[in-house]
Protein backbone atom coordinates (compact mmCIF):
# COMPACT_ATOMS: atom_id res chain seq x y z
CA UNK A 1 0.00 0.00 0.00
CA UNK A 2 3.17 2.49 0.83
CA UNK A 3 4.64 1.53 -2.18
CA UNK A 4 1.58 2.03 -4.11
CA UNK A 5 1.09 5.65 -2.95
CA UNK A 6 4.62 6.69 -3.54
CA UNK A 7 4.13 5.74 -7.01
CA UNK A 8 1.24 7.86 -7.45
CA UNK A 9 3.08 11.08 -5.68
CA UNK A 10 6.15 10.00 -8.83
CA UNK A 11 3.98 10.23 -11.21
CA UNK A 12 1.52 13.03 -9.99
CA UNK A 13 4.96 15.39 -9.40
CA UNK A 14 6.42 14.12 -12.71
CA UNK A 15 2.82 15.30 -14.49
CA UNK A 16 3.47 18.84 -12.74
CA UNK A 17 6.91 19.22 -13.98
CA UNK A 18 6.04 18.37 -17.26
CA UNK A 19 2.88 20.70 -17.19
CA UNK A 20 5.67 23.94 -16.18
CA UNK A 21 7.73 22.93 -18.13
CA UNK A 22 5.12 23.19 -21.17
CA UNK A 23 3.52 26.30 -19.94
CA UNK A 24 6.92 28.14 -19.91
CA UNK A 25 7.91 27.03 -23.35
CA UNK A 26 4.15 27.61 -24.66
CA UNK A 27 4.44 30.82 -23.28
CA UNK A 28 7.98 32.01 -24.23
CA UNK A 29 7.03 30.67 -28.16
CA UNK A 30 3.89 33.00 -27.76
CA UNK A 31 5.07 36.01 -26.29
CA UNK A 32 7.71 35.93 -29.24
CA UNK A 33 5.04 34.96 -31.84
CA UNK A 34 3.15 38.31 -30.33
CA UNK A 35 6.21 40.17 -30.64
CA UNK A 36 6.89 39.11 -34.07
CA UNK A 37 3.39 40.11 -34.94
CA UNK A 38 3.10 43.01 -33.71
CA UNK A 39 7.16 44.55 -34.73
CA UNK A 40 6.94 48.18 -36.48
CA UNK A 41 8.90 48.95 -38.38
CA UNK A 42 9.92 52.55 -40.48
CA UNK A 43 9.87 51.81 -44.06
CA UNK A 44 12.49 54.50 -44.66
CA UNK A 45 14.69 53.68 -41.60
CA UNK A 46 14.29 49.67 -40.80
CA UNK A 47 16.59 49.45 -37.62
CA UNK A 48 14.06 51.23 -36.28
CA UNK A 49 11.52 49.08 -34.77
CA UNK A 50 9.40 48.98 -31.54
CA UNK A 51 6.28 46.82 -30.81
CA UNK A 52 3.72 48.89 -30.98
CA UNK A 53 2.61 51.76 -33.37
CA UNK A 54 4.66 55.34 -33.17
CA UNK A 55 6.86 57.14 -35.17
CA UNK A 56 10.36 57.34 -36.43
CA UNK A 57 12.48 59.53 -34.41
CA UNK A 58 15.14 59.84 -37.95
CA UNK A 59 12.03 61.09 -40.40
CA UNK A 60 9.13 61.10 -37.89
CA UNK A 61 7.36 58.73 -40.40
CA UNK A 62 4.43 56.55 -39.21
CA UNK A 63 5.76 52.69 -38.00
CA UNK A 64 4.15 50.32 -40.39
CA UNK A 65 3.48 46.67 -38.85
CA UNK A 66 6.73 44.09 -39.86
CA UNK A 67 5.10 41.26 -42.36
CA UNK A 68 2.80 43.91 -43.64
CA UNK A 69 2.76 43.60 -48.11
CA UNK A 70 3.85 47.16 -48.27
CA UNK A 71 6.75 46.83 -45.89
CA UNK A 72 8.03 43.81 -47.05
CA UNK A 73 7.63 45.43 -50.60
CA UNK A 74 9.81 48.07 -49.42
CA UNK A 75 12.66 45.62 -47.55
CA UNK A 76 12.79 42.81 -50.66
CA UNK A 77 13.21 45.82 -52.81
CA UNK A 78 16.57 46.52 -51.02
CA UNK A 79 18.00 43.65 -51.65
CA UNK A 80 16.78 43.03 -55.24
CA UNK A 81 18.89 45.37 -56.44
CA UNK A 82 22.69 46.67 -57.04
CA UNK A 83 23.27 49.82 -55.87
CA UNK A 84 26.18 52.41 -55.79
CA UNK A 85 27.38 54.24 -53.11
CA UNK A 86 25.16 57.06 -52.16
CA UNK A 87 22.02 55.62 -54.13
CA UNK A 88 18.59 55.05 -52.40
CA UNK A 89 15.92 52.59 -53.17
CA UNK A 90 12.40 53.50 -52.19
CA UNK A 91 9.44 51.25 -53.19
CA UNK A 92 6.08 53.18 -54.53
CA UNK A 93 4.49 53.09 -51.17
CA UNK A 94 7.86 54.55 -49.42
CA UNK A 95 7.66 57.47 -51.92
CA UNK A 96 4.14 57.66 -51.70
CA UNK A 97 4.70 58.50 -47.69
CA UNK A 98 8.02 60.49 -47.99
CA UNK A 99 5.89 63.04 -50.59
CA UNK A 100 8.10 62.16 -53.60
CA UNK A 101 7.51 64.05 -56.69
CA UNK A 102 9.76 63.80 -59.76
CA UNK A 103 9.40 65.02 -63.42
CA UNK A 104 11.15 65.51 -66.41
CA UNK A 105 14.62 67.77 -67.12
CA UNK A 106 13.22 70.09 -69.95
CA UNK A 107 14.98 72.33 -72.07
CA UNK A 108 13.58 76.06 -71.94
CA UNK A 109 14.62 79.55 -72.75
CA UNK A 110 16.63 81.34 -69.72
CA UNK A 111 17.58 84.61 -69.44
CA UNK A 112 19.77 85.99 -66.24
CA UNK A 113 18.33 88.48 -64.66
CA UNK A 114 19.32 89.81 -61.09
CA UNK A 115 18.05 92.38 -58.52
CA UNK A 116 20.53 94.01 -56.07
CA UNK A 117 19.90 96.85 -53.75
CA UNK A 118 21.53 100.33 -54.22
CA UNK A 119 21.43 104.05 -54.01
CA UNK A 120 21.10 107.09 -55.61
CA UNK A 121 24.41 109.34 -55.36
CA UNK A 122 24.98 112.68 -57.32
CA UNK A 123 26.85 111.97 -60.49
CA UNK A 124 30.48 113.44 -59.67
CA UNK A 125 30.85 114.88 -63.22
CA UNK A 126 28.02 116.98 -62.93
CA UNK A 127 29.89 118.91 -59.58
CA UNK A 128 30.29 122.17 -60.34
CA UNK A 129 31.42 125.39 -57.74
CA UNK A 130 30.29 129.07 -57.73
CA UNK A 131 33.55 130.92 -56.99
CA UNK A 132 34.14 134.52 -56.72
CA UNK A 133 36.22 136.14 -59.62
CA UNK A 134 37.41 138.88 -57.17
CA UNK A 135 38.17 139.56 -53.34
CA UNK A 136 35.78 141.84 -51.44
CA UNK A 137 32.69 141.78 -48.90
CA UNK A 138 29.68 140.02 -50.25
CA UNK A 139 27.26 142.55 -49.50
CA UNK A 140 24.13 140.65 -51.28
CA UNK A 141 22.88 136.90 -52.25
CA UNK A 142 19.86 135.93 -54.78
CA UNK A 143 20.47 132.04 -54.07
CA UNK A 144 19.69 132.00 -50.19
CA UNK A 145 19.31 128.06 -49.38
CA UNK A 146 20.96 124.65 -50.26
CA UNK A 147 18.75 122.73 -52.86
CA UNK A 148 17.46 125.88 -54.86
CA UNK A 149 17.42 125.92 -58.70
CA UNK A 150 19.66 127.97 -60.48
CA UNK A 151 20.24 128.35 -64.31
CA UNK A 152 23.37 129.33 -66.53
CA UNK A 153 23.59 133.29 -66.61
CA UNK A 154 21.56 133.62 -63.46
CA UNK A 155 22.77 135.98 -60.80
CA UNK A 156 23.94 134.70 -57.61
CA UNK A 157 25.90 137.29 -55.45
CA UNK A 158 26.77 140.89 -55.12
CA UNK A 159 30.31 141.31 -54.40
CA UNK A 160 32.09 144.28 -53.15
CA UNK A 161 36.05 145.12 -54.64
CA UNK A 162 38.26 148.32 -54.30
CA UNK A 163 40.35 146.21 -57.27
CA UNK A 164 36.99 146.60 -59.26
CA UNK A 165 36.23 149.86 -58.94
CA UNK A 166 39.83 151.31 -59.25
CA UNK A 167 39.99 149.28 -62.57
CA UNK A 168 36.81 151.07 -64.03
CA UNK A 169 37.53 154.50 -63.23
CA UNK A 170 41.03 153.43 -65.22
CA UNK A 171 38.68 152.01 -67.52
CA UNK A 172 36.72 155.37 -68.32
CA UNK A 173 40.33 157.12 -68.05
CA UNK A 174 41.39 155.34 -70.67
CA UNK A 175 38.44 155.33 -72.92
CA UNK A 176 38.35 159.27 -72.43
CA UNK A 177 41.97 158.98 -73.41
CA UNK A 178 41.55 156.88 -76.49
CA UNK A 179 38.42 158.98 -77.57
CA UNK A 180 40.40 162.25 -77.50
CA UNK A 181 43.87 160.71 -79.49
CA UNK A 182 42.07 158.38 -81.80
CA UNK A 183 41.38 160.98 -84.60
CA UNK A 184 45.10 162.28 -84.19
CA UNK A 185 47.89 162.24 -86.62
CA UNK A 186 50.50 160.56 -84.91
CA UNK A 187 49.82 156.96 -85.20
CA UNK A 188 51.81 155.72 -82.15
CA UNK A 189 49.73 158.04 -79.34
CA UNK A 190 46.98 156.07 -80.81
CA UNK A 191 48.27 152.59 -80.38
CA UNK A 192 49.50 153.47 -76.97
CA UNK A 193 45.90 154.71 -76.34
CA UNK A 194 44.29 151.79 -77.67
CA UNK A 195 46.81 149.36 -75.65
CA UNK A 196 45.85 150.82 -72.54
CA UNK A 197 41.99 150.57 -72.88
CA UNK A 198 42.31 146.92 -74.69
CA UNK A 199 44.90 145.90 -71.35
CA UNK A 200 42.30 147.58 -68.78
CA UNK A 201 39.11 146.09 -70.85
CA UNK A 202 41.35 141.93 -70.18
CA UNK A 203 41.61 142.90 -66.87
CA UNK A 204 38.00 143.63 -65.92
CA UNK A 205 37.32 140.38 -67.96
CA UNK A 206 39.78 137.71 -66.26
CA UNK A 207 37.52 139.18 -63.23
CA UNK A 208 34.94 138.17 -65.22
CA UNK A 209 32.76 141.32 -65.93
CA UNK A 210 30.63 140.82 -68.31
CA UNK A 211 30.62 142.37 -71.87
CA UNK A 212 27.32 143.82 -71.33
CA UNK A 213 28.70 145.09 -68.10
CA UNK A 214 31.38 146.99 -69.72
CA UNK A 215 28.80 148.03 -72.50
CA UNK A 216 26.61 149.44 -69.33
CA UNK A 217 29.72 151.19 -68.22
CA UNK A 218 31.09 152.71 -71.45
CA UNK A 219 27.46 154.33 -71.84
CA UNK A 220 26.67 155.73 -68.30
CA UNK A 221 30.18 156.45 -67.16
CA UNK A 222 29.25 155.52 -64.29
CA UNK A 223 31.62 153.46 -61.61
CA UNK A 224 30.43 151.45 -58.89
CA UNK A 225 31.87 149.99 -56.02
CA UNK A 226 30.38 146.36 -56.60
CA UNK A 227 29.67 143.74 -59.01
CA UNK A 228 27.31 141.45 -59.81
CA UNK A 229 28.29 137.25 -60.03
CA UNK A 230 26.24 135.22 -62.76
CA UNK A 231 26.17 131.96 -62.36
CA UNK A 232 28.41 130.07 -65.20
CA UNK A 233 26.07 126.71 -64.50
CA UNK A 234 22.58 125.42 -64.22
CA UNK A 235 21.64 123.17 -61.47
CA UNK A 236 20.97 122.48 -57.60
CA UNK A 237 22.44 124.37 -54.98
CA UNK A 238 23.94 121.48 -52.63
CA UNK A 239 25.87 123.40 -50.56
CA UNK A 240 25.99 127.68 -49.60
CA UNK A 241 29.02 127.93 -48.21
CA UNK A 242 29.11 131.78 -46.98
CA UNK A 243 26.76 134.29 -45.83
CA UNK A 244 26.18 138.00 -46.71
CA UNK A 245 28.88 140.68 -45.01
CA UNK A 246 32.00 137.62 -45.50
CA UNK A 247 34.77 139.19 -46.99
CA UNK A 248 36.14 136.38 -49.56
CA UNK A 249 39.69 135.89 -51.19
CA UNK A 250 39.70 135.60 -54.87
CA UNK A 251 38.75 131.87 -55.67
CA UNK A 252 37.11 131.48 -53.12
CA UNK A 253 34.23 128.91 -53.01
CA UNK A 254 30.67 130.33 -52.40
CA UNK A 255 28.34 127.69 -53.64
CA UNK A 256 28.08 123.83 -54.86
CA UNK A 257 26.09 123.38 -57.39
CA UNK A 258 25.21 119.76 -59.14
CA UNK A 259 23.38 119.08 -62.22
CA UNK A 260 20.59 116.59 -61.45
CA UNK A 261 19.45 115.66 -64.62
CA UNK A 262 21.92 112.77 -64.26
CA UNK A 263 22.74 110.81 -61.49
CA UNK A 264 24.58 107.87 -60.49
CA UNK A 265 23.21 104.46 -59.09
CA UNK A 266 25.64 102.55 -56.77
CA UNK A 267 24.22 99.02 -56.07
CA UNK A 268 26.20 96.87 -54.11
CA UNK A 269 26.78 93.50 -55.51
CA UNK A 270 27.20 89.67 -53.20
CA UNK A 271 30.62 88.16 -53.66
CA UNK A 272 28.66 85.11 -55.32
CA UNK A 273 27.62 87.49 -58.43
CA UNK A 274 30.32 89.02 -59.21
CA UNK A 275 31.07 87.01 -62.13
CA UNK A 276 27.82 87.90 -63.67
CA UNK A 277 28.80 91.52 -63.82
CA UNK A 278 30.08 93.24 -66.49
CA UNK A 279 30.25 97.20 -67.80
CA UNK A 280 28.01 97.95 -70.27
CA UNK A 281 25.83 95.80 -68.85
CA UNK A 282 21.79 97.10 -69.00
CA UNK A 283 19.24 97.74 -66.00
CA UNK A 284 16.52 98.94 -65.04
CA UNK A 285 15.72 101.18 -61.37
CA UNK A 286 12.93 101.05 -59.27
CA UNK A 287 11.50 103.02 -56.20
CA UNK A 288 8.99 102.45 -54.02
CA UNK A 289 8.06 106.43 -54.08
CA UNK A 290 7.46 105.27 -57.60
CA UNK A 291 5.35 102.25 -58.14
CA UNK A 292 5.16 100.60 -61.27
CA UNK A 293 8.03 102.71 -62.52
CA UNK A 294 11.75 101.86 -64.43
CA UNK A 295 14.54 103.89 -65.16
CA UNK A 296 16.77 102.75 -67.61
CA UNK A 297 20.35 102.50 -66.61
CA UNK A 298 23.88 101.36 -67.68
CA UNK A 299 26.61 99.68 -65.85
CA UNK A 300 29.61 102.32 -66.45
CA UNK A 301 31.95 101.11 -63.40
CA UNK A 302 33.03 98.17 -61.39
CA UNK A 303 34.70 98.97 -58.74
CA UNK A 304 38.53 97.15 -58.09
CA UNK A 305 38.06 97.20 -54.23
CA UNK A 306 36.13 94.35 -52.27
CA UNK A 307 34.06 95.55 -49.09
CA UNK A 308 35.20 92.97 -46.49
CA UNK A 309 32.82 93.60 -44.25
CA UNK A 310 29.90 93.08 -46.11
CA UNK A 311 31.11 90.74 -48.51
CA UNK A 312 29.80 93.13 -51.43
CA UNK A 313 31.68 94.83 -54.33
CA UNK A 314 30.49 98.44 -55.20
CA UNK A 315 29.10 98.89 -59.00
CA UNK A 316 28.17 101.90 -60.18
CA UNK A 317 25.45 102.81 -62.96
CA UNK A 318 24.55 105.86 -64.93
CA UNK A 319 20.96 106.66 -64.63
CA UNK A 320 19.06 109.65 -66.56
CA UNK A 321 17.24 111.71 -63.94
CA UNK A 322 15.79 114.70 -66.20
CA UNK A 323 12.71 114.60 -64.18
CA UNK A 324 14.43 115.22 -61.10
CA UNK A 325 12.47 112.20 -59.51
CA UNK A 326 15.33 110.33 -58.12
CA UNK A 327 16.94 112.17 -55.13
CA UNK A 328 20.54 111.54 -53.64
CA UNK A 329 20.53 108.91 -50.98
CA UNK A 330 16.87 107.52 -52.03
CA UNK A 331 16.91 103.55 -51.76
CA UNK A 332 15.96 102.18 -55.19
CA UNK A 333 16.46 98.33 -56.40
CA UNK A 334 18.69 97.95 -59.35
CA UNK A 335 17.32 94.88 -61.89
CA UNK A 336 20.90 93.43 -63.55
CA UNK A 337 20.18 92.03 -67.15
CA UNK A 338 22.71 89.23 -67.93
CA UNK A 339 23.71 87.20 -70.85
CA UNK A 340 20.75 85.73 -72.67
CA UNK A 341 21.25 81.99 -72.34
CA UNK A 342 18.51 80.53 -75.27
CA UNK A 343 17.14 77.30 -74.42
CA UNK A 344 19.02 75.37 -71.71
CA UNK A 345 18.20 73.19 -69.33
CA UNK A 346 16.53 74.55 -66.16
CA UNK A 347 15.31 72.80 -63.02
CA UNK A 348 12.98 73.74 -60.06
CA UNK A 349 15.01 75.61 -57.52
CA UNK A 350 13.42 72.71 -55.09
CA UNK A 351 15.07 70.00 -56.93
CA UNK A 352 18.71 71.20 -55.97
CA UNK A 353 20.46 70.88 -53.14
CA UNK A 354 23.02 73.04 -52.19
CA UNK A 355 25.39 72.35 -49.39
CA UNK A 356 27.77 75.15 -50.02
CA UNK A 357 30.45 73.07 -51.27
CA UNK A 358 28.77 71.47 -53.98
CA UNK A 359 25.18 71.64 -55.92
CA UNK A 360 23.01 68.12 -56.52
CA UNK A 361 20.17 66.75 -57.82
CA UNK A 362 18.53 63.12 -57.01
CA UNK A 363 17.74 61.24 -60.50
CA UNK A 364 15.20 58.57 -60.60
CA UNK A 365 16.79 55.21 -62.29
CA UNK A 366 14.80 51.91 -62.94
CA UNK A 367 14.19 49.66 -59.70
CA UNK A 368 12.88 52.73 -57.70
CA UNK A 369 16.62 53.27 -57.65
CA UNK A 370 17.25 57.90 -57.16
CA UNK A 371 20.59 58.61 -57.35
CA UNK A 372 22.55 61.86 -56.78
CA UNK A 373 24.29 63.92 -59.49
CA UNK A 374 26.70 67.28 -59.21
CA UNK A 375 25.45 69.57 -61.07
CA UNK A 376 26.51 73.27 -62.12
CA UNK A 377 24.21 76.10 -61.37
CA UNK A 378 24.24 79.44 -64.07
CA UNK A 379 22.06 81.60 -63.01
CA UNK A 380 18.02 82.06 -61.18
CA UNK A 381 15.03 83.17 -62.38
CA UNK A 382 11.79 83.13 -61.36
CA UNK A 383 12.09 80.01 -58.76
CA UNK A 384 14.29 78.20 -61.47
CA UNK A 385 17.80 77.27 -61.80
CA UNK A 386 19.55 77.22 -64.75
CA UNK A 387 21.73 73.82 -65.08
CA UNK A 388 25.15 74.19 -67.32
CA UNK A 389 26.03 70.92 -66.86
CA UNK A 390 25.78 67.61 -65.19
CA UNK A 391 21.62 66.77 -66.50
CA UNK A 392 20.63 66.05 -70.26
CA UNK A 393 17.25 66.89 -71.44
CA UNK A 394 14.91 63.71 -70.10
CA UNK A 395 16.64 63.02 -66.86
CA UNK A 396 13.74 62.28 -64.18
CA UNK A 397 15.06 64.04 -60.92
CA UNK A 398 13.37 64.69 -57.61
CA UNK A 399 11.36 67.94 -57.57
CA UNK A 400 10.00 67.84 -53.57
CA UNK A 401 11.33 65.83 -50.57
CA UNK A 402 14.95 65.22 -51.72
CA UNK A 403 16.06 66.53 -48.46
CA UNK A 404 14.73 63.13 -47.13
CA UNK A 405 16.14 60.97 -49.59
CA UNK A 406 19.71 62.83 -49.01
CA UNK A 407 19.20 62.36 -45.34
CA UNK A 408 18.56 58.41 -45.91
CA UNK A 409 21.20 57.99 -48.42
CA UNK A 410 24.10 59.40 -45.57
CA UNK A 411 22.21 57.45 -42.80
CA UNK A 412 22.70 54.68 -45.02
CA UNK A 413 26.30 54.99 -46.32
CA UNK A 414 27.18 56.08 -42.68
CA UNK A 415 25.56 51.86 -42.01
CA UNK A 416 27.34 50.97 -44.43
CA UNK A 417 30.88 51.99 -42.95
CA UNK A 418 29.98 51.11 -39.71
CA UNK A 419 29.19 47.45 -40.96
CA UNK A 420 32.60 47.31 -42.44
CA UNK A 421 34.06 47.77 -39.35
CA UNK A 422 32.29 44.69 -37.64
CA UNK A 423 34.68 42.16 -39.43
CA UNK A 424 37.79 44.42 -37.36
CA UNK A 425 39.70 42.71 -34.72
CA UNK A 426 39.31 44.88 -31.52
CA UNK A 427 41.81 44.00 -29.16
CA UNK A 428 40.82 44.84 -25.53
CA UNK A 429 44.20 46.91 -23.40
CA UNK A 430 46.14 44.99 -21.40
CA UNK A 431 45.96 46.10 -17.75
CA UNK A 432 48.03 49.91 -17.59
CA UNK A 433 51.77 49.25 -16.34
CA UNK A 434 52.91 51.98 -14.02
CA UNK A 435 56.22 53.45 -14.21
CA UNK A 436 57.72 53.16 -10.48
CA UNK A 437 60.01 56.00 -11.53
CA UNK A 438 57.51 58.33 -12.61
CA UNK A 439 55.22 57.62 -9.35
CA UNK A 440 54.33 60.98 -7.94
CA UNK A 441 53.42 59.20 -4.87
CA UNK A 442 56.24 57.19 -4.23
CA UNK A 443 58.31 59.19 -1.40
CA UNK A 444 54.94 58.88 0.42
CA UNK A 445 54.15 55.32 0.19
CA UNK A 446 57.55 55.10 1.91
Amino acid sequence: MRKTIIIVIVLIAVIGISFGIYKIFFSKNSDQNVSKNELYICPMHPQIHQDHPGVCPICNMELILKGSNETMEGMDSFSDVKKEIGDVVLSPSQQVLANVQTEKVKIKEFSSERVFNGYIKIDEKNMRHISTPVSGKIVKMFVNFEGQVVSKGQPVFEIYSPEIFATEKEYLLALENYENVKNSDYNLVIEQAESLLNSTRTRLRLWEVSPQQIEELEKTKEVKNYITVYSKYSGVITKKIVHEGHWAVTGEDIYDVADMSAVWVIANIPEADVQNIKTGQSAFVTSVSYPGEEFFAKVNFISPLFNSETRTLEVRLDVSNKNFKLKPDMFVKVSIKGGQYQWNIIVPRNAVLRTGKMDMVYLKKENNIFSPKMVTIGGEQDGYYLVTSGLKEGDEIVSSAGFLIDSESQIRSAGSNMQGMEGMDMKEDDEPKFNNEQDVMKDMKK
